[in-house]
């Protein structure tokens, strides 16, 4: 079984295990919760809350000097550089997060502050009535090339990301479009950046969780450069570590401790990032000491192969990682909401979600009905609303609707059938699993589904960001900013060649107008409100059907510190390390 994680400058994606990453996968009425609960299932079980992880923290002055951490990666990426709709995938980001500038750092609950590394210090202040912020680079931080981390980076970091009717290639825009300006300050370390409008999340600017947020200016600066600098390479970095070696007969990716690097020596010397495309291969691999971590995720059969390693641990949290289905809503027969709708209602989400997560320890299968907040964190509430599973009143819909079944068994209308093609990741064992689940359901109410296995380095290029699919399923993995990480997700796409992260091609100016309050507020209670004000319009919109919150569990090995189920927090590659 292989795991896809998509992710995005707000969100990214995860193909294929029992859950997908991009926040941006509980009872199906339940309530909302507070960072500090935790949703208590009726067999005891809980999902962690979103102020807690679990990384056997310990102070790296403690640690063994030295040592390499090997862990799988699910695929050999030809695309580096995240914030392209092509590299903007989970493991992706935790590559090059070892070897690229963070301007902050995240604790458990989600919040953030300066890494001193890379930020002094990121000052927001009203000038002429325009949110300006100020950020004070450290002047000992550098691209691995020697050229000093300066404005000029952000000038061509933002240029880019407002640039695809241009022709870069960007996952999302959110944020740096509301930006009226990037400049040099007092100077070459000092970057103002001006908001046309305000955005309450703008410390996610410039700082892809987890992942590559700003790349440098010599390399970024022009369309090729952005499509193509880190296309199969990844040539300038300014991290605790540098790339060794890339080798894609091995399919490894191995970095090495910068001896150029001003912050804190990394404890490890090496880090092994190896691609086995097959979860339970990686979980045989683990169990032969050829791995030192590895992401059991929300997989039954592999917590099954490692929860009893000798030497190892099992680590839980709950991130803002999600599973769901999506819909193509320029596919012929799915242009129909009403089509939509009737799928929402028809398939039962709580069946999946106990399916996939069964046998998972503590973790509760829980529904999520929401595509900004997870379970367990603050600003969650359900906005099923009227699309609650209910076959009748799917088939009511659909009737009147004039969607007609067939001799078959299948409904059509005008010449269109509902004969839909079900895209998926070939030896993903999860989601093969949900397409007979989703097919049983669907045919109840006379959709069929067709399952289509594709190659898995090619799912995403070749089809679901291209629009050749009906209807599938992944992850997407969050990070702590909710609001303008879902964003993308919803927003209307007017290119289908400048998708986002949005898929499913949607075209809602309700959701947009939604969309763009919420971001702009400064206050974040009402930036909570503005949000599921949104989620509530996409919720009939119906091309994004969230299914549960993605457990994060890992195993580890026991001496292993500073690394395992992060939730909310970001890595910092420079602690982890081993105790003996």
């Amino acid at each position: 079984m292989r795991s896809i994680t998509k992710k995005s400058p707000a969100i990214v994606a995860i193909l294929a295990t029992a859950a997908l990453a991009a926040s941006a996968c509980s009872s199906s009425k339940s309530g909302s919760s507070g960072a500090s609960s935790a949703s208590t299932s009726a067999n005891g079980k809980a999902i962690p809350a979103a102020t807690s992880n679990d990384i056997n923290a310990k102070d790296a002055s403690s640690l063994k000097a030295g040592g390499t951490l090997t862990m799988a990666i699910d695929q050999y990426s030809s695309q580096w550089n995240i914030a392209t709709n092509n590299g903007n995938e989970l493991d992706s980001a935790r590559v090059m997060s070892t070897m690229m500038p963070r301007l902050f750092h995240f604790d458990a609950s989600g919040a953030a502050t300066p890494n001193k590394d890379y930020l002094l210090s990121a000052d927001e202040s009203t000038a002429s009535g325009k949110q300006v912020v100020t950020y004070k680079l450290n002047p000992k931080a550098k691209w691995s090339d020697g050229t000093a981390i300066s404005y000029k980076d952000f000038v061509a970091t933002w240029k880019a990301e407002i640039g695809a009717s241009a022709g870069f290639d960007v996952a999302s825009s959110v944020g740096y479009d509301q930006m009226e300006s990037v400049e040099r300050g007092a100077d070459d370390q000092t970057v103002v950046v001006t908001y046309k409008t305000p955005f309450s999340d703008w410390k996610s600017m410039f700082d892809q969780f987890n992942g590559a947020g700003l790349y440098p200016a010599a390399k970024v600066s022009d369309v090729d450069g952005w499509n193509k600098a880190y296309l199969n390479a990844i040539p300038v970095t300014a991290g605790p570590f540098k790339l060794d070696k890339m080798d894609p007969t091995t399919k490894t990716v191995t970095v090495v401790a910068d001896p150029n690097w001003w912050g804190d020596k990394p404890v490890l010397d090496k880090i092994v990032f190896r691609a086995i495309d097959d979860t339970a291969a990686q979980a045989d691999a683990y169990n032969n000491h050829e791995l030192d971590v590895f992401e059991v995720g929300p997989s039954a059969a592999n917590f099954a192969k490692v929860k009893d390693a000798a030497g190892s641990t099992l680590h839980y949290a709950g991130g803002p990682d999600w599973r769901h289905i999506t819909i193509n809503t320029q596919a012929p027969a799915l242009k129909d909401p009403v089509v939509r709708q009737a799928i929402y209602q028809a398939v039962n989400r709580q069946q999946i979600a106990d399916v996939d997560l069964k046998n998972l320890g503590t973790w509760k299968p829980t529904v999520l009905n929401n595509r900004f907040f997870v379970n367990n964190q603050t600003g969650y509430q359900d906005n099923l609303g009227d699309l609650a599973y209910n076959v009748d009143a799917a088939n009511k819909a659909l009737d009147a609707a004039g969607w007609v079944k067939g001799g078959d068994g299948i409904r059509a209308k005008d010449g269109v059938k509902l004969d839909l093609k079900w895209v998926e990741s070939q030896g993903i064992k999860v989601t093969s699993n949900e397409a007979q689940m989703v097919k049983a359901d669907l045919q109840k109410v006379g959709i069929n589904i067709t399952e289509t296995p594709v190659n898995g380095d090619d799912y995403f290029d070749k089809y679901i960001n291209v629009g050749q699919y009906d209807i599938t399923a992944f992850a997407y993995a969050g990070n702590p900013f909710p609001v303008s990480s879902g964003a993308p997700q919803i927003q209307s796409v007017d290119d289908p060649k400048n998708i986002h992260n949005n898929p499913r091609l949607d075209k809602a100016p309700d959701i947009d107008a939604a969309l763009k309050k919420a971001l702009e507020d400064t206050d974040p209670a009402q930036a909570i409100a503005d949000a599921n004000e949104a989620d509530k319009l996409a919720t009939k919109q119906a091309s994004l059907i969230p299914l549960y919150q993605r457990p994060q569990i890992w195993a580890t090995k026991s001496t292993l510190a500073n690394f395992g189920s992060f939730g909310f927090q970001d890595y910092d590659w420079t602690k982890v390390g081993y105790t003996g």
